[in-house]
């Protein structure tokens, strides 16, 4: 009886810290939340000039946020991004009409938009064509785009009403530079999501499969003692 009580105490604890490390590992962002990609890769047109983590690490915009806490809404309505180039921007290779860039989420996550602050000079070109992955590898269609010119100051986002569950989603730009351009390139100013996730069950894991082993050890003790 003391051995069971005590194999069955040790087995709860083990449990409950367990629970913990997946709630922590599987926690989600609150629907309509800001986020940004946690990664890009320049696929073609590159390498350019600036740094790609220019376009997601929030350096070039006039607020910051945290992201999946911050309302995506009210941040984009008036947060504006700056004209100057060094830090805060990335072009493509001067000359090209073209560039590619895959953005990564860090995991699988869904959206329902896409806010693109379009940089002034060159921009995202006359056609910006959007593709998903979960796999970085089977690339699908998204939806192809015309982003606005802004003129030679400060600008907002324009926000896009599109959403996607995926990790990965590639930025095809072509006809570049945009309908005013100044710079013969690409340009990405700044780019970010807004989180149409809700609660979400955890996701099995290595600590989450031993728990379940731990239970049946336990249960398979109190039989042979019974």
């Amino acid at each position: 009886m003391n051995k069971n009580k005590k194999l069955s105490s040790t087995a709860g604890l083990l449990l409950g810290a367990l629970a913990l490390v997946g709630g922590v590992q599987n926690a989600t962002a609150a629907p309509g939340a800001i986020f940004s990609a946690t990664g890009a890769t320049i696929n073609s047109g590159g390498p350019g000039s600036g740094s790609i983590a220019d376009t997601f690490d929030q350096s070039g915009l006039s607020a910051s946020y945290v992201s999946d806490v911050t309302g995506f809404d009210a941040f984009v309505a008036t947060t504006t991004h700056t004209t100057t180039f060094g830090g805060f921007e990335w072009f493509s290779n001067f000359g090209s009409v073209a560039a590619s860039v895959t953005y990564d989420l860090g995991s699988v996550r869904s959206f329902d938009r896409l806010a693109l602050w379009n940089e002034e000079s060159s921009g995202a070109g006359s056609l910006l064509d959007l593709w998903t992955s979960l796999d970085d590898t089977t690339y699908t269609p998204l939806a192809s785009l015309n982003p606005t010119v802004n003129p030679a100051a400060n600008y907002l986002a324009e926000v896009f009403s599109l959403g996607a569950t995926t990790r990965y989603v590639r930025f095809d730009m072509s006809g570049c530079p945009n309908g005013s351009g100044t710079y013969a390139a690409c340009a990405i100013g700044e780019v970010a999501f807004r989180s149409a996730e809700g609660a979400q069950i955890p996701e099995p894991t290595m600590l989450g499969l031993l728990g379940l082993g731990l239970v049946g050890l336990v249960g398979s003790r109190r039989r042979k003692t019974a």
